[in-house]
């Protein structure tokens, strides 16, 4: 496990990036952007409470990984959580390739912003295949022996990667509304037709990576 926060920063960035590939994240963001009423307020809000109940997740991870280990040594809980993670990931790499990028159909003229709102939260929760990554990592911050102002920035670092499919498109809207289309359009079109592969690759490997890693650590105990 990390002992410094350089190797920290690099143990848990290949699972923020496996985080980011969330196409059904970009999507969900595109389509509220696409109202023509409140479309920056309800976009605005669907992120922060998106963030907020996704980092809330990971942090309880990172509490579990800090409590569950002493000086950086992995425990039989953090192992078990390696495999179990690894098997999701599989399963979901599986139904990525069966079912390509399926997104359900979303009129955000007729969501209130309230509604808008507890989408955010459900969604956090329901988007398994991005939030299982960001579990793990979070749980290596929780593990790894480093100070704790470290580990908060390690923490952001995650959040800032695993959450860029929500907050960029926003970014990109409030910066250059009258271009937004035209930048995200194509990045859109792509995702839809290839995300579920690109889905299933890194999953597949961040998964096969999680089982080796935990079954690893569990001979080791």
């Amino acid at each position: 496990m990390a002992t410094n926060l350089a190797q920290l920063l690099l143990s848990i960035l290949p699972f923020a990036l496996a985080s980011m590939v969330s196409p059904l994240a970009i999507i969900t963001v595109m389509a509220v952007l696409s109202a023509t009423t409140q479309r920056a307020v309800k976009a605005a809000l669907f992120t922060i409470t998106y963030a907020a109940a996704f980092s809330s997740v990971c942090l309880l991870l990172l509490a579990i990984g800090s409590a569950a280990t002493s000086g950086g040594t992995p425990s039989r809980l953090t192992a078990g959580i390696d495999i179990i993670a690894g098997i999701i990931l599989l399963y979901a790499a599986g139904r990525s390739l069966r079912r390509g990028t399926a997104s359900k159909s979303l009129n955000p003229e007729a969501m209130s912003v309230a509604a808008v709102v507890s989408m955010g939260v459900l969604f956090s929760a329901g988007n398994v295949s991005s939030l299982i990554p960001a579990l793990v990592a979070g749980k290596d911050i929780g593990v790894a022996a480093v100070p704790p102002i470290d580990k908060a920035i390690a923490f952001a670092f995650l959040l800032i990667i695993a959450l860029s499919w929500v907050w960029v498109p926003v970014a990109v809207y409030l910066v250059t509304p009258s271009d937004f289309d035209r930048l995200l359009d194509p990045v859109i079109r792509f995702l839809r037709q290839h995300g579920g592969q690109m889905m299933a690759a890194v999953f597949l490997l961040i998964g096969l990576y999680l089982i080796f890693r935990g079954a690893t650590d569990f001979v080791a105990l």
